[in-house]
């Protein structure tokens, strides 16, 4: 193997492991190692225990079979993979493996591993687990998410205890942010187990390699971890990390504020009266999810670009913002997220301009009847829009929309679905006019899922998207030699121009995250690249509790 790119970025003295989402935790209690130390609060120095309300609960504690919001906060703290994203730039860098290096055509990744990482229960970390894990996902029987990761792995080999070799199908940039974020498995813990699935493993006696340990688990109540002592970037300053079940996010809120818990989630209504809270730091992230009215182009109505731009012309953005997320948002013009590298920023912005709107509808030939709503060839412009519920903020856009709309002389039905009708419309069968759905960044930019023309009908490309000179920016943004990062944006800049070019989406707004610690608990580091939200978890082995 010839190496044309070698990457060494060590990334010491940080809690890999991500953690924070929605979560609880569930119903039976499981005990593990004893804690270090179980006292409320401690130096700034360390010690202490954190508490993190959390409204939903964890499903699974094996990484491997569980990548719900929920779960991950849990796991996230205790397990490791190769690479982890960069905390600024979602950029890949090391974890447990220090380095790696890509053949020169592109087919070969070679991982050199940190020597004398150590799983928590002391057995040494080699790249034998490594194996055992990619053979876990790949295996049938292993109920995982993970699979679809290596599905462009040809094959993998540990050639030694600290060298993991990966050889890819074809040349693919994205593997990386797939097959390399994949959290490792001990092989010694899990290689005689009758059914991973159900293992123990999973509810009670999780061995992991990152900062913390399990210590127990009651169900709905509360799951708790320790710090490692041995953990190989050093063990975390605090004792113990708690999660408690705090379902009501009315008490979630008032626990906040008396200091029950030290963070948690927040909805965007309840981010005013916390800033005024003295004991809480209130931080606004910009988040990993955007949302957007997307049109189906295998209609009719939509094929005429001009009424796609008119439909967004005619939407205030900016007032739908404000009205389902009290302003804690930020209108957008891209497909690909603002914080990422990719981002182009010279995107062209689409305009709230009614007049605009009127006037492309009129040169594509749309009148207006007697009733006001505008004809075509005896064809009223008309056409359902569609979303889920369950999404508080989402369910609230269409008929916003709808009256928007309704001025400039369009017609429009609103349809809330539940979420099994909603994805059967929009993944299955394609069967709708618009939609209004979220979309949630990955760590790498690359959007082929989305818009490659080859992901239709059985892909994420839900409306018919093609255009075969954005397929082709796709391609070769995946496979850019040596995956040089100026050159897949100089190419990413190109899809994102064509897109706005081409109008197939009304975007609409990308979320920011409202994190809510209690100013108690110090160095604490939000990414929107590392963990679930509210993306703190991450640097957890770093912070103190202050007295």
């Amino acid at each position: 193997m010839t190496p044309n790119r070698r990457h060494r970025r060590l990334f010491r003295g940080r809690g890999p492991a991500l953690a924070a989402v929605l979560a609880l935790l569930l119903g039976s209690c499981t005990a593990g190692p004893a804690a270090p130390g179980d006292q409320a609060s401690g130096a700034a120095g360390g010690g202490g225990t954190v508490i993190y309300g959390a409204t939903t609960d964890a499903a699974n504690l094996n990484p491997l079979l569980a990548n719900d919001g929920s779960s991950m906060s849990v796991w996230e703290l205790i397990f490791e993979s190769l690479v982890v994203p960069d905390p600024k730039t979602g950029a890949p860098t090391s974890a447990l493996a220090d380095e790696w290096q890509q053949s020169a055509d592109g087919l070969t990744y070679t991982f050199r591993l940190h020597p004398g990482v150590e799983w928590s229960d002391g057995e040494r970390f080699t790249a034998a687990d490594v194996a055992f894990t990619f053979d876990a996902v790949l295996d049938a029987k292993t109920k995982t998410a993970y699979r679809t990761r290596l599905a462009n792995v040809k094959s993998y080999q540990a050639s030694d205890p600290l060298t993991f070799v990966v050889t890819l199908k074809q040349p693919d940039c994205t593997v990386l942010s797939q097959a390399a974020l994949i959290p490792i498995i001990p092989k010694h813990a899990l290689a005689g187990s009758k059914d991973i699935n159900a293992d123990e493993f999973g509810s009670s006696k999780p061995i992991g390699t990152g900062p913390f340990m399990f210590k127990e688990w009651l169900k709905d109540d509360h799951l708790t971890l320790v710090a490692n002592p041995t953990y190989w970037r050093g063990r975390p300053k605090i004792d113990q990390w708690v999660r408690k079940v705090v379902k009501d996010q009315n008490v979630n809120v008032a626990q906040l504020k008396t200091g029950e818990i030290d963070y948690g989630q927040v909805n965007p209504e309840a981010i005013e009266a916390l800033q005024k809270e003295a004991s809480l730091n209130v931080q606004l992230v910009a988040g990993g999810t955007q949302v957007q009215i997307a049109y189906n182009l295998a209609r009719p109505l939509f094929a005429d670009k001009r009424v796609r731009q008119a439909l967004t012309f005619a939407l205030d953005r900016q007032a739908i913002m404000q009205a389902v997320l009290f302003g804690f948002g930020q209108v957008i013009d891209s497909p690909i997220i603002g914080s990422s590298w990719a981002h182009d920023a010279a995107t062209p912005k689409s305009p709230y301009d009614v007049e605009s709107a009127r006037r492309l509808l009129r040169e594509a030939g749309w009148t207006p009847n007697a009733a006001g709503i505008l004809e075509k060839g005896g064809s009223p412009l008309r056409f359902s829009i569609i979303t889920r519920t369950g999404a508080k903020a989402i369910e609230s856009i269409p008929t916003i929309a709808q009256d928007m709309w309704k001025r400039i002389g369009v017609d429009v039905q609103v349809q809330l679905l539940e979420v099994s009708a909603f994805n059967d419309k929009i993944q299955r069968a394609h069967d709708f006019d618009a939609a209004v759905y979220s979309t949630v960044a990955g760590v790498d930019p690359d959007p082929t899922a989305m818009w490659s023309s080859k992901e239709y009908p059985n892909g994420q490309n839900y409306v018919k998207y093609a255009d075969p000179a954005v397929d082709r920016l796709l391609d070769q943004a995946r496979t850019v030699a040596g995956c040089d990062q100026a050159s897949r944006k100089a190419l990413y800049v190109q899809f994102q121009q064509a897109i706005a070019d081409y109008h197939p989406w009304t975007f609409l707004y990308a979320n920011q995250v409202p994190v809510v610690v209690n100013r108690r608990v110090q160095n604490v580091s939000p990414s929107v690249w590392r963990g679930s939200i509210p993306y703190i978890g991450w640097s957890a082995a770093s912070w103190t509790v202050k007295r």
